[in-house]
């Protein structure tokens, strides 16, 4: 209890001149002020009993604020309870596979740029992200990358922040695939080059082994496709793996988290507990606090231990393929030759008939000596030869091998390895 000194009443006090002279300076007593003449009129038993009264009251509220006093807080209604605000989103990537495509990297940022941070989540599957307070805030995305080499366009959207309630829909955003022969090689440098900005301000799902192991995985996917710059992508991914051991964030937010908790509700499947804090940070001076309380630094140890998530790399061989052929069988060719009929012309004799070609003149001399009559002539056409076709070879028969499909080299994935651990699947 707080106990304030009444002041004295003097006779001094009680004379006019006395009051005329101090009436501008009231007594200012447990929050409450007071003229001269209220002092002298109302009596020392009345003030006391008054003063009393309304100095309890003021220890009262005094104590709601300063916490000096043992006297019950103030109860507040539920609406003026602080509320977890976040950002329930899903990013929709078809052809993405959680173990073997990147994470969607989130950039988040407020209107004022208090917030302005990037995180790590994954695709077709709502997340909420904690912002801290209410508002519409941009949302930035680079895209994840496939273990072929495709990607996606990248996309924006705004996302206006509620309460964490599991019944909230959420904004979903759409990635348009991006065949892996149809990303250019500035594309996929850009995409590390983002990377790279996104680990200076990443929350926890972007520092320390888990950044590395998320920058790690871009430069393998990304060097998967043909078009891309190799040495361009391992130099902006190795600069974010470096910063990412650092682990150290300008971030300006708490953590992300999914939607999804696990059967004891303390920590979501993004690794993080019910507050937003990381679950792997590490504890300063020997101890780290959680969301309900502090720990010892060997139970934050284990923390770590039962946090990690596997980062499954695929294992790849390339097999080399035969071109293929198959055998064409082709006719002998032929064509049609047309010969006219073959005509020669006689000489007939007149009187006898008689076939006497180039021996005329001695026909019918011979005639005139023997008493013939034998002594002109006339031709007629003999056929020697008939008309006929005839089918004459072109191209002899013979087999062709035609090639069906070229030689070609296929990446076939022959199992799994973290990144971290080295364990395999």
């Amino acid at each position: 209890m707080v106990v304030t000194e009444i002041p004295k009443v003097t006779d001094d006090m009680v004379s006019g001149d006395a009051v005329e002279k101090e009436e501008g300076k009231p007594f200012v007593l447990f929050g409450r002020e007071f003229s001269r003449k209220q002092v002298c009129a109302a009596g020392a038993g009345i003030l006391c009993a008054a003063l009393l009264v309304g100095g309890g009251a003021y220890a009262i509220s005094q104590a709601s604020w300063t916490g000096d006093s043992n006297a019950p807080a103030v109860s507040q209604s539920k609406d003026d309870e602080k509320q977890d605000m976040v950002l329930t989103l899903e990013v929709k990537a078809d052809g993405w596979d959680a173990d073997t495509s990147t994470p969607v990297i989130a950039h988040i940022e407020d209107a004022d740029g208090k917030v302005d941070f990037y995180t790590a989540i994954a695709a077709n599957k709502q997340v909420t992200v904690e912002v801290g307070k209410s508002g519409t805030y941009s949302v930035t995305l680079i895209p994840p990358v496939n273990a072929d080499g495709s990607t996606y366009k990248a996309a924006s959207s705004k996302v206006k922040a509620g309460k964490d309630d599991k019944k909230t829909n959420g904004t979903v955003i759409t990635l348009e695939k991006v065949d892996a022969d149809k990303v250019t090689k500035d594309d996929l440098t850009a995409i590390a080059k983002d990377v790279a900005a996104a680990v200076k301000k990443g929350d926890s799902t972007l520092t320390g082994d888990k950044g590395a192991a998320v920058a790690k995985k871009f430069e393998d996917n990304i060097k998967k496709n043909p078009n891309a710059d190799a040495d361009a992508v391992e130099k902006e991914t190795g600069k974010a793996e470096e910063t990412a051991k650092e682990d150290k964030s300008d971030a300006k937010t708490p953590e992300t988290s999914d939607n999804k908790k696990n059967d004891s509700g303390s920590k979501n499947d993004s690794g993080n507990n019910g507050s937003g804090n990381k679950s792997d940070s590490k504890p300063s001076g020997g101890s780290g606090n959680s969301g309900s309380g502090s720990s010892s630094g060997g139970s934050s140890k284990k923390d770590d231990t039962t946090a990690h998530q596997h980062n499954w790399v695929a294992q790849t061989k390339t097999v080399h393929h035969d071109a293929q052929y198959k055998t064409v069988h082709h006719d002998a060719q032929y064509k049609t030759v047309h010969h006219d009929a073959v005509v020669k012309y006689v000489s007939i004799c007149n009187n006898c008939g008689a076939d006497i070609t180039g021996n005329e003149a001695a026909h019918f001399k011979n005639s005139l000596l023997n008493g013939g009559n034998c002594g002109s002539c006339h031709e007629e056409s003999r056929t020697v030869q008939a008309a006929y076709d005839e089918q004459v070879k072109v191209s002899d028969a013979y087999d062709e091998q035609v090639q069906v499909s070229a030689a070609w080299d296929e990446t076939v994935t022959t199992g799994y390895k973290c990144s971290s651990c080295g364990a395999t699947k």
